[in-house]
């Protein structure tokens, strides 16, 4: 059996170290706040078994030390999208008495990395993340900071991170069912890259799933892929209607609604009617689809409740609540305006 004296030969830098970990963890272990993976507890409680180890006051005291501060990544400042998530996430927070820090990794992945250890090193309570895409670099450094994480925007449950998603492609495939419904046939893609799943691939996924439903065969050539500007919209429209003819399409789908809205530009700068030559249609429902001529065509996403939603399963972790590792997926509406045209006759 130990003595006493003996129980004090080791300090909590030295358990830390022999079960591998950071001491803060080693501290919400002895403390009994803030999430640790059973695993790594278990690892401790066996070191400390081991050595006898008894934490000094200073030791029992770290669970003081709360930072109050949550780390939090978004992609780009200018964004509505962002702009609107981080409003939730805000005002969520303060009710706890939490405070956002806000880092923006202009899209760049390593950036997101680099924020992650920003947050690290400021020993924030938690982080939220707006992630551009699920890098192997960034899935390790969220596992290594040792705070609970809930990602948004992007399915991190597979990695066994908690996350907050829209329904992408369901929404995307009833919005090309209602340009269907509405006797399009030919219906053009604005899209963006692969790389981003939930934008790049789910949206994508959901216009060929509505094209197949009913039969109608995906024309490549009638697909573009470009960046989230309205430049890259305006582009979109150039390439996919290049003049008004049989064999253009009749309507747009654009991924976002700042390409749906730089593509309607184009083309009323290009003195092309939208909706009665080609219709266009948005996914995202950002403040002035509803007030730009023609009023856009688009599915609302709740933005705001998706921010609140990942902020208060982010804060039941730092409590210790039960949070299963899985995707929470935000409802959707469509909002149907003036810029699609009903092309079937009326009967």
């Amino acid at each position: 059996m130990k003595s006493d004296a003996g129980r004090q030969t080791l300090n909590i830098r030295q358990v830390a170290a022999r079960a591998g970990v950071s001491t803060s963890t080693v501290s919400r272990v002895l403390n009994q706040s803030g999430y640790v993976k059973a695993e790594v507890r278990a690892r401790i409680e066996q070191v400390i078994a081991e050595t006898g180890y008894v934490p000094s006051g200073v030791a029992t005291n770290l669970k003081k030390s709360s930072t109050q501060m949550v780390g939090v990544v978004i992609p780009r400042i200018n964004s509505f999208a962002s702009s609107e998530i981080t409003a939730g996430i805000s005002t969520a927070l303060s009710e706890f008495g939490y405070i956002p820090i806000l880092g923006s990794s202009t899209n760049i992945p390593e950036n997101e990395v680099r924020y992650i250890d920003i947050f690290k090193r400021q020993r924030v309570d938690g982080v939220l993340i707006l992630a551009t895409q699920l890098t192997e670099p960034l899935l390790e450094s969220m596992r290594e900071i040792s705070v609970p994480v809930v990602v948004i925007g992007q399915d991190a449950s597979a990695f066994g991170i908690p996350c907050v998603i829209q329904d992408e492609r369901q929404a995307t495939r009833q919005l090309t069912d209602h340009l269907i419904r509405s006797g399009h046939r030919r219906i053009g893609l604005i899209g963006v890259a692969d790389w981003d799943i939930q934008v790049g691939c789910e949206r994508k996924g959901g216009y060929l799933d509505a094209l197949a439903a009913v039969g109608i065969e995906a024309d490549p050539a009638w697909t573009v892929t470009g960046g989230f500007d309205l430049k890259d919209g305006a582009a979109g429209a150039d390439r996919l209607v290049p003049y008004i003819h049989s064999g253009v399409p009749t309507a747009l789908l654009a991924v976002t609604d700042r390409l749906a809205i730089g593509a309607m530009s184009r083309l009323i700068e290009r003195r092309i009617d939208v909706p009665q030559e080609v219709s266009v249609a948005g996914v995202g429902d950002i403040d002035v689809a509803s007030v730009y001529n023609p009023k856009l065509t688009t599915v609302h996403f709740d933005y705001f409740g998706t921010g609140a939603v990942a902020a208060h399963m982010l804060v039941a972790q730092m409590r210790e609540e039960p949070i299963a590792p899985e995707a929470r997926i935000m409802p959707f509406e469509l909002r149907i305006r003036d810029s699609v045209a009903n092309l079937k006759p009326r009967p």
